[in-house]
């Protein structure tokens, strides 16, 4: 029984959630005929949010006696989109609208509405966190751009950056806290670690304030201090490899100029022998020159002609020479 009260609270919670409009408020025009206008509801390309060709008209409502209109969540899709709201301003061209229409970032189950003002939907209340985040830096945007055109006479070239490159990194930033609120960032960070570290360089290389991507900062914190110990790790490596190839250099010179010298392992009493044998010296004059014995001269010699892979003299003098 329970479960039945706790579906019933349920269905009339969400009954009445989709009863309340998505955009409702108040418009009111100077010519105070308001019937006679209608208000336009456009979805935008991101890729072109400044160029209204792109825009894909979805829903329009008459305004109200009162100035009254609303839209239903029917024309809202179920994940954040940007929409532009605008009058028809008797349509004579585009420029009519944009100065008469706003942007926002929207869902079917977020609320925004229009507050009375002096000028056309200027004044808004609205649940979506993303449209929030997305004023914070417009109103940086703008503030930015003004201190540049005061203080720079290129403001136009100025302007122009902060429309692009600084848009642009607005509008990245508003899709990771998106992420980041459904708690998606730490696993798309773990995907896609490269594109997350060139946008936070990207960041700080921009005039946008510290305190809009600190989250981001702390976020890429392990990825950063990872990226850093693997290039220490990396380099270590090639340090290592390069000393061992060093090496092993070194100990093939040391056996080539071995095999060169034409003495290979033979001691150093054994080299004197064979000096004296080169100079023609007789085995009894190697004997006495070394003051050892005449069986010991004929055992070096032995073991020479064995090294050097010889069997006489005359052969040990031509192999000496070559």
């Amino acid at each position: 029984m329970f479960k039945v009260y706790l579906f019933g609270i349920l269905l009339a919670v969400t009954s009445g959630l989709w009863a309340q409009p998505a955009i409702s408020g108040h418009v009111e025009l100077e010519d105070g005929q308001q019937r006679n206008h209608k208000i336009y509801l456009a979805k935008l390309d991101l890729e072109h949010l400044r160029d209204l060709k792109f825009a894909k008209q979805i829903a329009w409502t008459p305004i109200k006696d009162d100035g009254t209109f609303s839209f239903d969540r029917k024309h809202i899709s179920e994940k954040d989109a940007i929409y532009r709201l605008y009058i028809d301003q008797m349509e004579k061209a585009i420029q009519d609208t944009i100065t008469n229409g706003t942007t926002f970032i929207l869902s079917n189950s977020d609320t925004l509405v229009f507050h009375k003002s002096d000028g056309f939907f200027e004044n808004y209340s609205t649940t979506n966190q993303a449209d929030k985040e997305w004023k914070k830096l417009q109103a940086f945007e703008a503030e930015l751009l003004q201190s540049k055109i005061e203080s720079n006479d290129e403001g136009v070239q100025l302007k122009g950056y902060a429309k692009d490159s600084l848009r642009i990194l607005m509008v990245k930033l508003i899709g990771i806290k998106q992420l980041e609120e459904k708690q998606l960032l730490d696993q798309d960070i773990a995907q896609n670690p490269d594109f997350y570290l060139a946008l936070l360089n990207e960041l700080k290389d921009s005039e946008m304030p510290r305190e809009h991507y600190r989250f981001l900062e702390k976020k890429l914190a392990f990825l950063t201090q990872e990226v850093v110990e693997q290039k220490y790790a990396w380099s270590r490596a090639i340090n290592f490899i390069l000393g061992f190839l060093v090496l092993g250099l070194g100990v093939l010179l040391v056996f080539k100029r071995k095999r060169e010298s034409g003495l290979p392992d033979l001691s150093r009493q054994e080299r004197n022998v064979q000096n004296l044998m080169l100079q023609g010296k007789t085995n009894k004059e190697i004997a006495n020159e070394l003051f050892i014995s005449i069986s010991t001269v004929k055992t070096h010699i032995t073991n020479i002609y064995s090294k050097l892979k010889v069997s006489n003299r005359q052969e040990l003098l031509q192999k000496s020479q070559n």
